[in-house]
């Protein structure tokens, strides 16, 4: 039998950032203090990512070290950057975890700490809805074997005003 965890956040209006808090524990650090300990930072959830990104302050903060000795070459909308990989374990909430994490060392815009790619939001289903002029997302692991459809949603709602 499948176990699914799955969180549910609502904004105060229409958001142009999808932020969640979220928890990270550091694999590979130089600091003892660090190991197996929890650290609270925001995530950006971003569709357009493909991979998960941390930013060189927090990669700093928490003393964490490559896990390979070459740089990799990542493509997006501000041109080519080549970043260092780390693993973390991330906690988007106390018990949806994703263990051993890849995350690449480069700076995004915004105040977020993690940058949460396609790798990540692959691995279950994400629903974004605006009702009430309120933004708000929900995100479950793993994805649900019936997917959501609102072209049908849609259809039968129209079939109620004939």
């Amino acid at each position: 039998m499948t176990k699914y965890h799955a969180f549910f956040t609502t904004y105060v209006g229409i958001t142009d950032e999808l932020n969640t808090p979220i928890s990270i524990i550091p694999i590979y650090t130089t600091d003892a203090l660090f190991q197996n300990v929890p650290f609270e930072a925001e995530a950006l959830w971003d569709t357009g990512a493909t991979d998960s990104c941390i930013k060189p302050a927090l990669w700093e903060r928490l003393k964490l070290c490559p896990i390979e000795s070459g740089r990799t070459e990542l493509v997006g909308i501000g041109g080519n950057v080549t970043a260092d990989l780390t693993l973390v374990d991330l906690l988007l909430t106390p018990v949806l975890e994703i263990a051993s994490c890849p995350v690449y060392i480069t700076d995004f815009p915004g105040d977020a700490d993690i940058l949460i790619g396609m790798d990540i939001i692959g691995m279950g289903d994400f629903v974004v809805c605006n009702t009430d002029n309120k933004t708000s997302f929900s995100f479950a692991m793993p994805p649900f074997p019936d997917r959501i459809n609102l072209a049908d949603k849609a259809e039968n709602a129209n079939k109620t005003l004939s």
